[in-house]
């Protein structure tokens, strides 16, 4: 058990080459795996169904990016708001 976790841990620790391929050349259109990891998680299939109808997403994948795009989106909007605040704007009429 211990030799599993040491494994495991040496694998998180070493990054992950984002300008690597992740797949071989000969893959053609899998290439477009380029710059992602593989992770594997176990999600509610009524929430993913859910998600998936709202985002219009064709595949679970895709809906899984699409939410975590929209994450991120949500920081840099919060991150807009915030610099907005601290303009000192004056009126133009």
């Amino acid at each position: 058990m211990a030799h599993k976790t040491r494994l495991k841990r040496k694998a998180a620790d070493t990054p992950h080459r984002v300008n690597e391929p992740a797949v071989s050349p000969q893959a053609g259109a899998r290439g477009s795996r380029q710059g992602k990891v593989r992770k594997e998680f176990w999600l509610s299939p009524a929430l993913l169904r859910e998600a998936q109808a709202h985002l219009g997403a064709s595949s679970e994948r895709e809906t899984v990016e699409m939410a975590l795009d929209l994450v991120a989106f949500r920081k840099e909007l919060g991150e807009g708001a915030r610099a907005l605040r601290r303009l000192d704007l004056k009126r133009l009429d």
